[in-house]
């Protein structure tokens, strides 16, 4: 779901009611694969698979503090955050 142009339409969803007790549910996913290419010896093509990208979200806090009840436990700044 990174890719944007595929996130639209990468999980859809039928659903057809048989009756009051049962339905038929076909789900379909747009699943693509990260794999690289190369030609290598005598033109052979060797194929890896590479690992998915792990994104981190964002922090959408400048400064933020976590507190037990009253007991302030810790506080961050964002490295991007300025005094």
């Amino acid at each position: 779901m990174a890719n944007e142009k595929t996130r639209k339409h990468g999980i859809a969803f039928e659903a057809d009611f048989n009756n009051h007790e049962t339905v038929d549910i076909s789900i379909k996913l747009d699943l693509t694969e990260r794999v690289a290419v190369k030609t290598g010896e005598a033109g052979r093509l060797d194929i890896r698979h590479l690992a998915e990208i792990q994104h981190t979200p964002a922090y959408t806090d400048d400064f933020w503090k976590l507190y037990d009840g009253e007991t302030l436990l810790a506080e961050r700044r964002t490295p991007e955050a300025k005094a």
